[in-house]
Protein backbone atom coordinates (compact mmCIF):
# COMPACT_ATOMS: atom_id res chain seq x y z
CA UNK A 1 0.00 0.00 0.00
CA UNK A 2 1.29 3.29 -0.60
CA UNK A 3 3.54 4.78 2.10
CA UNK A 4 3.90 8.51 2.54
CA UNK A 5 7.77 10.10 3.18
CA UNK A 6 7.32 11.65 7.31
CA UNK A 7 9.34 13.54 9.13
CA UNK A 8 10.54 11.84 12.20
CA UNK A 9 8.78 12.90 15.24
CA UNK A 10 11.04 12.69 18.44
CA UNK A 11 14.26 11.32 17.55
CA UNK A 12 16.16 10.95 14.58
CA UNK A 13 16.76 6.92 13.91
CA UNK A 14 19.88 6.80 11.13
CA UNK A 15 18.24 4.85 8.10
CA UNK A 16 20.64 2.11 8.20
CA UNK A 17 20.30 1.30 11.81
CA UNK A 18 18.21 -2.09 11.91
CA UNK A 19 19.47 -3.08 15.39
CA UNK A 20 21.86 -2.92 17.68
CA UNK A 21 24.09 -5.17 19.56
CA UNK A 22 26.05 -3.07 21.74
CA UNK A 23 27.62 -4.99 24.47
CA UNK A 24 27.77 -2.59 26.83
CA UNK A 25 24.61 -3.32 29.41
CA UNK A 26 22.48 -6.86 29.39
CA UNK A 27 19.64 -4.99 29.30
CA UNK A 28 19.75 -3.90 25.41
CA UNK A 29 19.65 -6.75 23.59
CA UNK A 30 19.25 -7.12 19.65
CA UNK A 31 16.30 -5.08 19.06
CA UNK A 32 14.09 -4.82 16.04
CA UNK A 33 14.19 -0.66 14.98
CA UNK A 34 11.88 -1.99 11.29
CA UNK A 35 8.69 -3.84 10.86
CA UNK A 36 8.64 -5.50 9.21
CA UNK A 37 12.79 -6.07 9.10
CA UNK A 38 14.41 -6.98 6.15
CA UNK A 39 14.53 -9.24 3.76
CA UNK A 40 10.79 -8.03 4.06
CA UNK A 41 10.51 -4.39 3.04
CA UNK A 42 10.56 -2.39 6.28
CA UNK A 43 7.12 -0.13 6.60
CA UNK A 44 7.19 1.31 9.96
CA UNK A 45 10.52 2.52 12.11
CA UNK A 46 10.50 2.95 15.73
CA UNK A 47 11.17 6.66 16.40
CA UNK A 48 10.83 6.97 20.13
CA UNK A 49 8.93 6.54 23.15
CA UNK A 50 6.43 8.42 25.78
CA UNK A 51 6.23 8.44 29.49
CA UNK A 52 7.56 10.85 31.09
CA UNK A 53 8.69 14.17 30.96
CA UNK A 54 12.49 13.42 29.97
CA UNK A 55 10.77 12.51 26.82
CA UNK A 56 9.66 15.43 25.71
CA UNK A 57 13.32 17.09 25.52
CA UNK A 58 15.71 17.38 22.98
CA UNK A 59 17.29 13.80 22.25
CA UNK A 60 19.03 13.86 18.45
CA UNK A 61 22.17 14.07 19.89
CA UNK A 62 22.16 10.87 21.65
CA UNK A 63 23.29 7.40 19.82
CA UNK A 64 21.26 4.88 18.90
CA UNK A 65 22.50 2.55 21.64
CA UNK A 66 21.89 5.21 24.41
CA UNK A 67 18.22 6.03 22.68
CA UNK A 68 17.53 2.44 22.76
CA UNK A 69 18.94 2.42 26.54
CA UNK A 70 16.48 4.71 27.76
CA UNK A 71 13.40 2.55 25.77
CA UNK A 72 15.26 -0.75 28.17
CA UNK A 73 16.11 0.64 31.50
CA UNK A 74 15.12 2.90 34.11
CA UNK A 75 17.13 5.30 35.56
CA UNK A 76 16.48 7.58 39.06
CA UNK A 77 15.53 10.57 37.97
CA UNK A 78 12.07 12.04 38.68
CA UNK A 79 11.58 13.58 35.55
CA UNK A 80 11.98 10.21 33.90
CA UNK A 81 9.25 8.79 35.97
CA UNK A 82 6.00 7.68 34.04
CA UNK A 83 3.10 9.98 34.13
CA UNK A 84 0.70 7.66 32.65
CA UNK A 85 -0.43 4.76 34.99
CA UNK A 86 -3.70 2.90 33.19
CA UNK A 87 -4.72 4.62 30.71
CA UNK A 88 -7.97 4.08 28.74
CA UNK A 89 -7.07 5.75 25.61
CA UNK A 90 -5.05 7.60 23.39
CA UNK A 91 -5.63 10.30 20.77
CA UNK A 92 -3.03 12.34 18.56
CA UNK A 93 -3.29 15.78 16.33
CA UNK A 94 -0.58 18.47 15.47
CA UNK A 95 1.77 17.06 17.64
CA UNK A 96 0.01 16.90 20.99
CA UNK A 97 -0.52 13.18 22.53
CA UNK A 98 -3.91 13.34 24.67
CA UNK A 99 -4.29 10.45 27.08
CA UNK A 100 -6.93 9.32 29.15
CA UNK A 101 -6.43 8.63 32.74
CA UNK A 102 -9.07 7.69 34.62
CA UNK A 103 -6.94 7.03 38.14
CA UNK A 104 -6.48 10.92 38.09
CA UNK A 105 -9.53 11.73 36.55
CA UNK A 106 -7.78 14.02 33.69
CA UNK A 107 -6.67 14.05 30.55
CA UNK A 108 -2.19 13.87 30.66
CA UNK A 109 -1.06 15.59 27.32
CA UNK A 110 2.53 15.58 25.75
CA UNK A 111 2.82 18.58 23.73
CA UNK A 112 5.86 17.99 21.79
CA UNK A 113 6.04 20.69 19.58
CA UNK A 114 6.70 23.27 23.09
CA UNK A 115 7.93 19.86 24.96
CA UNK A 116 5.57 20.77 27.44
CA UNK A 117 3.80 17.98 29.49
CA UNK A 118 0.11 19.21 31.27
CA UNK A 119 -3.30 18.02 32.25
CA UNK A 120 -7.04 19.69 31.79
CA UNK A 121 -10.22 18.01 33.12
CA UNK A 122 -9.52 18.71 36.83
CA UNK A 123 -10.89 22.48 37.01
CA UNK A 124 -14.41 23.53 38.48
CA UNK A 125 -16.82 23.36 37.17
CA UNK A 126 -16.52 21.26 33.97
CA UNK A 127 -14.17 18.43 36.03
CA UNK A 128 -14.21 14.77 34.62
CA UNK A 129 -15.15 12.13 36.79
CA UNK A 130 -14.19 8.92 35.19
CA UNK A 131 -12.52 9.71 31.47
CA UNK A 132 -13.20 6.61 29.73
CA UNK A 133 -12.44 7.20 25.94
CA UNK A 134 -11.28 10.57 24.02
CA UNK A 135 -11.26 11.11 19.99
CA UNK A 136 -10.72 13.98 18.01
CA UNK A 137 -12.47 15.55 15.41
CA UNK A 138 -10.78 16.93 11.89
CA UNK A 139 -10.85 20.47 13.87
CA UNK A 140 -8.83 19.33 16.11
CA UNK A 141 -11.81 19.30 19.18
CA UNK A 142 -11.14 17.10 21.97
CA UNK A 143 -14.08 14.92 22.72
CA UNK A 144 -13.97 13.08 26.08
CA UNK A 145 -16.60 10.26 27.30
CA UNK A 146 -17.11 10.35 30.91
CA UNK A 147 -18.73 7.34 31.67
CA UNK A 148 -18.70 8.30 35.83
CA UNK A 149 -20.72 11.85 34.53
CA UNK A 150 -22.74 9.92 31.40
CA UNK A 151 -21.42 12.65 29.24
CA UNK A 152 -19.15 13.75 26.28
CA UNK A 153 -17.27 16.69 27.45
CA UNK A 154 -15.91 18.53 24.59
CA UNK A 155 -12.67 20.65 24.52
CA UNK A 156 -10.47 22.75 22.51
CA UNK A 157 -6.77 21.85 21.77
CA UNK A 158 -5.41 22.92 24.67
CA UNK A 159 -8.46 21.90 27.29
CA UNK A 160 -10.65 24.92 27.53
CA UNK A 161 -14.31 23.58 27.93
CA UNK A 162 -16.63 24.18 25.06
CA UNK A 163 -19.56 22.06 25.65
CA UNK A 164 -21.15 18.70 26.91
CA UNK A 165 -23.59 16.07 25.69
CA UNK A 166 -25.51 14.47 28.17
CA UNK A 167 -26.31 10.78 27.66
CA UNK A 168 -28.86 10.53 29.93
CA UNK A 169 -30.17 6.74 30.44
CA UNK A 170 -29.61 5.84 27.34
CA UNK A 171 -27.01 3.40 27.97
CA UNK A 172 -25.93 0.60 30.09
CA UNK A 173 -21.98 0.62 30.17
CA UNK A 174 -20.84 3.18 27.74
CA UNK A 175 -17.04 2.46 27.00
CA UNK A 176 -16.10 3.78 23.65
CA UNK A 177 -16.56 7.36 21.65
CA UNK A 178 -15.96 8.10 17.68
CA UNK A 179 -16.78 11.51 16.18
CA UNK A 180 -16.99 12.03 12.45
CA UNK A 181 -14.41 14.31 10.37
CA UNK A 182 -16.93 17.07 10.88
CA UNK A 183 -17.86 17.01 14.11
CA UNK A 184 -21.63 16.57 13.58
CA UNK A 185 -22.07 12.34 14.81
CA UNK A 186 -21.10 11.72 17.94
CA UNK A 187 -20.72 7.43 18.00
CA UNK A 188 -20.64 6.20 21.66
CA UNK A 189 -19.89 2.21 22.10
CA UNK A 190 -22.32 0.84 25.14
CA UNK A 191 -20.23 -2.62 25.78
CA UNK A 192 -23.85 -3.51 27.74
CA UNK A 193 -23.34 -6.54 30.36
CA UNK A 194 -23.69 -10.05 30.55
CA UNK A 195 -27.34 -10.22 31.46
CA UNK A 196 -28.60 -7.26 29.00
CA UNK A 197 -29.10 -6.98 25.03
CA UNK A 198 -27.86 -3.18 25.20
CA UNK A 199 -24.55 -4.14 22.64
CA UNK A 200 -25.36 -1.31 20.52
CA UNK A 201 -23.62 2.14 19.17
CA UNK A 202 -25.64 4.85 19.11
CA UNK A 203 -25.13 8.18 16.56
CA UNK A 204 -26.04 11.53 18.56
CA UNK A 205 -25.62 14.80 17.34
CA UNK A 206 -24.24 17.97 19.00
CA UNK A 207 -27.10 18.34 21.49
CA UNK A 208 -27.15 14.76 22.08
CA UNK A 209 -29.95 14.22 19.77
CA UNK A 210 -30.00 10.60 18.91
CA UNK A 211 -29.48 10.38 14.93
CA UNK A 212 -29.48 6.34 14.85
CA UNK A 213 -28.10 3.33 17.10
CA UNK A 214 -26.84 0.20 15.58
CA UNK A 215 -27.18 -3.24 17.00
CA UNK A 216 -28.12 -5.05 19.33
CA UNK A 217 -26.77 -7.98 20.97
CA UNK A 218 -26.13 -10.48 18.50
CA UNK A 219 -23.99 -12.52 15.93
CA UNK A 220 -25.38 -11.07 12.83
CA UNK A 221 -23.70 -8.89 10.65
CA UNK A 222 -24.88 -5.64 11.93
CA UNK A 223 -25.11 -6.86 15.82
CA UNK A 224 -22.81 -6.96 18.10
CA UNK A 225 -21.18 -8.68 21.27
CA UNK A 226 -19.31 -6.94 23.56
CA UNK A 227 -18.42 -4.11 21.28
CA UNK A 228 -15.60 -2.19 22.70
CA UNK A 229 -13.92 0.58 20.57
CA UNK A 230 -15.04 2.44 17.47
CA UNK A 231 -13.11 4.78 15.14
CA UNK A 232 -14.11 7.01 12.12
CA UNK A 233 -11.50 7.73 9.17
CA UNK A 234 -11.49 10.86 6.70
CA UNK A 235 -14.39 10.03 4.59
CA UNK A 236 -16.85 9.26 7.89
CA UNK A 237 -16.94 5.48 7.67
CA UNK A 238 -17.34 4.25 10.95
CA UNK A 239 -15.28 1.00 12.64
CA UNK A 240 -16.68 -0.98 15.71
CA UNK A 241 -14.34 -3.57 17.26
CA UNK A 242 -17.17 -6.15 17.57
CA UNK A 243 -14.68 -8.02 20.46
CA UNK A 244 -17.04 -10.94 21.21
CA UNK A 245 -17.55 -11.47 17.82
CA UNK A 246 -13.61 -11.21 17.21
CA UNK A 247 -14.44 -9.21 14.07
CA UNK A 248 -14.61 -5.59 12.70
CA UNK A 249 -17.53 -4.27 11.15
CA UNK A 250 -17.77 -0.79 8.67
CA UNK A 251 -20.63 1.71 8.95
CA UNK A 252 -21.23 4.51 6.17
CA UNK A 253 -22.61 7.85 7.60
CA UNK A 254 -26.13 6.58 7.41
CA UNK A 255 -25.40 3.61 9.53
CA UNK A 256 -25.74 1.26 6.19
CA UNK A 257 -23.21 -1.58 6.69
CA UNK A 258 -20.21 -1.72 4.14
CA UNK A 259 -17.86 -4.28 5.69
CA UNK A 260 -17.35 -7.20 7.90
CA UNK A 261 -13.66 -8.60 8.16
CA UNK A 262 -11.86 -10.93 10.90
CA UNK A 263 -12.24 -14.34 12.80
CA UNK A 264 -11.72 -16.38 15.98
CA UNK A 265 -8.29 -17.66 16.00
CA UNK A 266 -4.41 -17.62 16.62
CA UNK A 267 -3.58 -16.75 13.20
CA UNK A 268 -2.27 -13.91 10.81
CA UNK A 269 -5.85 -11.74 10.82
CA UNK A 270 -7.43 -13.06 13.47
CA UNK A 271 -8.37 -12.24 16.60
CA UNK A 272 -8.20 -13.37 20.03
CA UNK A 273 -8.44 -9.99 22.56
CA UNK A 274 -9.19 -7.61 20.23
CA UNK A 275 -8.28 -3.94 22.39
CA UNK A 276 -8.91 -0.76 20.34
CA UNK A 277 -8.98 0.37 16.79
CA UNK A 278 -7.74 2.98 14.91
CA UNK A 279 -7.83 4.45 11.02
CA UNK A 280 -5.11 6.07 9.46
CA UNK A 281 -5.48 9.08 6.09
CA UNK A 282 -5.23 6.30 3.76
CA UNK A 283 -8.14 4.23 5.31
CA UNK A 284 -6.27 1.97 6.79
CA UNK A 285 -7.44 -0.05 9.98
CA UNK A 286 -5.15 -0.35 13.45
CA UNK A 287 -6.18 -3.38 16.17
CA UNK A 288 -4.68 -4.02 18.86
CA UNK A 289 -4.82 -7.40 20.39
CA UNK A 290 -4.12 -8.28 23.86
CA UNK A 291 -3.76 -11.99 23.35
CA UNK A 292 -1.13 -11.28 20.73
CA UNK A 293 0.32 -8.40 22.29
CA UNK A 294 0.39 -6.77 18.57
CA UNK A 295 -1.09 -4.20 16.40
CA UNK A 296 -2.34 -5.87 13.15
CA UNK A 297 -3.12 -3.03 9.90
CA UNK A 298 -5.61 -4.01 7.50
CA UNK A 299 -6.60 -2.30 4.08
CA UNK A 300 -9.55 -0.77 3.80
CA UNK A 301 -11.41 -3.96 2.40
CA UNK A 302 -10.31 -5.03 5.88
CA UNK A 303 -7.08 -7.41 3.99
CA UNK A 304 -3.85 -8.35 6.41
CA UNK A 305 -1.18 -6.01 5.72
CA UNK A 306 1.24 -6.69 8.57
CA UNK A 307 1.50 -7.25 12.30
CA UNK A 308 3.62 -5.46 14.40
CA UNK A 309 5.10 -5.81 17.66
CA UNK A 310 5.02 -8.89 20.09
CA UNK A 311 5.05 -10.22 23.39
CA UNK A 312 7.81 -9.67 25.74
CA UNK A 313 8.52 -9.84 29.64
CA UNK A 314 11.52 -7.60 28.78
CA UNK A 315 10.91 -3.69 27.77
CA UNK A 316 12.32 -2.39 24.53
CA UNK A 317 10.57 -1.52 20.46
CA UNK A 318 7.73 -3.37 19.72
CA UNK A 319 8.00 -5.20 23.04
CA UNK A 320 4.34 -5.50 24.83
CA UNK A 321 3.10 -7.20 27.41
CA UNK A 322 -0.30 -5.25 28.09
CA UNK A 323 -0.84 -3.63 25.10
CA UNK A 324 -4.11 -1.39 24.86
CA UNK A 325 -4.55 1.78 23.20
CA UNK A 326 -3.75 2.64 19.25
CA UNK A 327 -3.93 5.82 17.49
CA UNK A 328 -2.47 7.50 14.19
CA UNK A 329 -1.76 11.02 13.58
CA UNK A 330 -2.82 13.08 10.54
CA UNK A 331 0.99 12.39 9.22
CA UNK A 332 0.57 8.15 9.74
CA UNK A 333 2.61 8.00 12.69
CA UNK A 334 1.28 4.97 14.45
CA UNK A 335 1.04 5.59 18.39
CA UNK A 336 0.97 2.29 20.25
CA UNK A 337 0.29 2.04 24.18
CA UNK A 338 1.42 -0.60 26.52
CA UNK A 339 0.06 -0.48 30.36
CA UNK A 340 2.78 -2.89 31.63
CA UNK A 341 5.63 -0.90 30.88
CA UNK A 342 3.46 2.20 31.20
CA UNK A 343 4.25 3.65 27.69
CA UNK A 344 3.26 5.08 24.38
CA UNK A 345 5.71 4.15 21.77
CA UNK A 346 6.37 6.05 18.18
CA UNK A 347 6.58 4.73 14.50
CA UNK A 348 7.11 6.64 11.59
CA UNK A 349 6.38 5.06 7.97
CA UNK A 350 9.68 3.65 6.14
CA UNK A 351 9.17 5.82 2.58
CA UNK A 352 8.52 3.14 -0.08
CA UNK A 353 12.38 3.99 -2.01
CA UNK A 354 13.83 3.76 1.58
CA UNK A 355 11.88 0.49 2.06
CA UNK A 356 13.20 -1.01 -1.05
CA UNK A 357 16.76 -0.20 -0.13
CA UNK A 358 16.76 -1.53 2.91
CA UNK A 359 15.21 -4.98 1.73
CA UNK A 360 17.84 -5.19 -1.05
CA UNK A 361 20.62 -4.57 1.10
CA UNK A 362 19.84 -7.11 3.67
Amino acid sequence: YKIVLLVALLLNVTSCAITTTEPATDSVQKQQLLWPSPPDQPRFRYEGILRSAADLQQQTEKSVFEKLKSATTTENDASKDPVIFKPSGIAVRNGLVYVAEPAVRAITVFDIPRRKLFRFGLREPNTLKYPQAITLDAAGLVYVLDSGARQVMVFDAYGLFASAIPLGNKFSRPVSIAVSPDGKAVYVVDRGTVEDNEHKVVALDAQGNELFRLGPRGSREGEFNIPLAAAVDKAGTLYVLDAGNFRVQAFDPTGKLRLVFGRMGSGLGSFSRPRAIATDAEGNIYVTDGAYNNVQIFNPHGELLMPLGRLSQQPGPGRYSLIAGVAVDEANRLLVLDHYFRKIEIYSRVPEEEGKRLMNES
